[in-house]
This record gives structure tokens, sequence and C-alpha cells, in this order.
């Protein structure tokens, strides 16, 4: 009987260890704002920035998240090229900070396309070609539109990638 003792209340200290109560849930919604362009076409590729764009709070109202606080942003960006091919932007949220000072881990982002152009390019490529060779081919050379991410978006689909225990 004392063995059955000892290891419920073994158990029930392990079960009351691990029973925190977060305050931010992995899954919570956070809104996102990139304060600078970002464009696929720029010779000068800097990393853009972005702010939390409103407070994220818990269910008694203690701001966990301040709103303008930094997002740290990952960005993958192709330049359009010949054939008619188009530039792309893709941006993942990272982090971002809690006013606490703890790392708050994010998944989440944005993306844009340019509008391709490869048929219009192979089409006049071929067709020129064929009627003022060599210089037809010259058209092969289009190249398809730029990505552009215009500043002040905001970016809705970002969420939290842990569970948090915030001190406020």
């Amino acid at each position: 009987m004392k063995r059955f003792s000892t290891l419920f209340a073994a158990l029930l200290i392990v079960c009351a260890a691990t029973a925190q109560d977060y305050n931010i849930k992995s899954g919570d919604p956070i809104s996102i704002r990139l304060i600078s362009a970002i464009d696929s076409d720029s010779n000068i590729q800097t990393t853009p920035t972005a702010i939390v764009d409103a407070n994220v709070t818990d269910n008694e109202g203690n701001i966990l998240i301040r709103r303008g606080t930094n997002v740290s942003l990952s960005t993958d960006i192709t330049k359009r090229k010949g054939l008619g091919k188009a530039g792309s932007i893709n941006v993942n949220c990272l982090t971002t900070t809690a006013v606490d000072g703890q790392t708050i881990y994010l998944m989440g982002g944005i993306s844009a396309y340019g509008e391709d152009r490869e048929e219009l390019a192979i089409g006049l490529g071929i067709g020129a070609g064929i009627l003022v060779f060599p210089f037809g081919l010259f058209c092969l050379c289009i190249k398809g539109e730029d990505a552009h991410i215009p500043s002040n978006t905001i970016i809705t689909n970002v969420v939290m990638d842990d569970n948090y225990t915030i001190n406020y």
C-alpha cells in the first residue's frame, strides 16, 4: 500500500510540473506589418523590416507582445530571367520578442510573383527567328515581370510556432 501511495504522489508531482498554463499557445495568430517595400528587380538587396501590427494579449488583457516590436524575416528573392521567366519573392516571419525578453518563434509569411511572359518570348523568338534569322532569336531574351510587395503590407497568416509562458 505504501508503494502505491508513493507512486501516486510521484505521478501527481510529475503531472503538476508538466501542466503549465501557457499565455501564448502554438497556432495563436499574430499580425505582422512590412515597413519596407520589397522588389525582385532591386540591385541592392537589403533585408526588409517588419513589426508586430497589433498588441498580442492574454485572456485578461495583459500585453504579451507589444505593437511595434521588430520581427526578423527571411527572404528568398528570384530575379526575372530570359524566356519570359518572372521574378518572385518569398518572405517568412521567423521571430519576435515578448515583453519579458523571450524570443517567440513564428510560422508563416507572404509570397509575390510577377507575370510570366514565357509564351510571348518563345512565340516571338521562334516566329521571328524563322523570318529574320538570326535577329529574331533575340526575342527569346524577353524577361517576365518583376514581383513587388509594397510597404505597409499586413501579413495575416502568421502564427506562433510553440507554447510560451510570458512573465509580464
